[in-house]
């Protein structure tokens, strides 16, 4: 095997929480309207991911969010994309995003109260923004690791929101290159992504690994291109009966410097 040289990681769900974090926003926020009209908040927060994710697919150009995987949940939070990415949410856009899906959900439960859903809005993203934080290990394993190995992310979503998380929990400042599925028009598990990140850090494929929590997107993604993986199964779910095994597999982020260890004397 060739020496290895760098280490990859997903974002969601591998080195910061997502759903879980999600979902405790959203219930915080729908609980305004338990407040004001005694809606079910955990009724309501299970709506809110059908009608955003409706709305969001008319908001994208030519199917691209579906493409690159860039999630209506967060466009229910998010900032506005770049200009240059192309995916055409400014700021007044991703507002009106916002107060469409709001005014969507409130909807179904016969609401129709715009300072209600302005409330819901900002507590949501206050909130969920309040969440993004890493991990707990994750700190300790890049600060590990970074002296021996060049480390990046490959992660689908918006530039734009998945660079905002890396910044929110201090995790940016450890990566060499970054590269959103939203950066090449293509999202995990097309190999593009991957190219790519490993075209920006001057390797070859056999000398590096990738980390990360999805079996289709992370390890599928990387089974043809000679690349080592670990598979994060967090869940410990039960591994499929297709498709390529990772290199190894853990299910604590503690467990992932002496894998990598392993990986490089093999």
């Amino acid at each position: 095997m060739a020496e290895l040289k760098a280490v990859l990681f997903d974002l969601d769900d591998t080195l910061v929480p997502e759903m879980k974090p999600e979902n405790e926003a959203l219930l915080i926020a729908c609980r305004l309207a338990t407040e004001r009209y005694g809606i079910n908040a955990q009724q309501m927060t299970r709506s809110v991911g059908e009608a955003a994710n409706k709305l969001w697919a008319t908001w994208s150009p030519s199917g691209l969010y579906s493409t690159i995987a860039y999630s209506g949940w967060e466009g229910l939070w998010g900032p506005p994309d770049i200009p240059d990415d192309g995916l055409g949410n400014d700021q007044e856009t991703i507002n009106q995003y916002k107060r469409d899906a709001w005014d969507s959900v409130l909807a179904d439960f016969g609401i129709q109260d715009a300072e209600l859903r302005n409330e819901i809005i900002e507590r949501h993203r206050i909130e969920r923004v309040g969440r993004i934080v890493p991990f707990p290990g994750a700190h300790d394993i890049l600060r590990e690791i970074r002296n021996d190995y060049l480390l990046g992310v490959v992660t689908n979503g918006s530039p734009a929101v998945q660079r905002f998380k890396l910044e929110r929990s201090v995790l940016a400042g450890y990566f060499q290159t970054v590269v959103a599925s939203g950066d090449v028009g293509v999202g995990k598990p097309n190999p593009l992504p991957f190219t790519t990140a490993l075209e920006a850090l001057c390797i070859r494929p056999e000398e590096a690994t990738m980390i990360g929590n999805s079996w289709s997107s992370d390890i599928q993604g990387t089974a043809d291109l000679g690349m080592s993986t670990i598979w994060f199964n967090l869940e410990r779910a039960v591994r499929p009966e297709t498709g390529t095994p990772p290199t190894f597999e853990v299910s604590v982020l503690t467990e992932i410097p002496d894998t990598i260890r392993r990986i490089a004397t093999m």
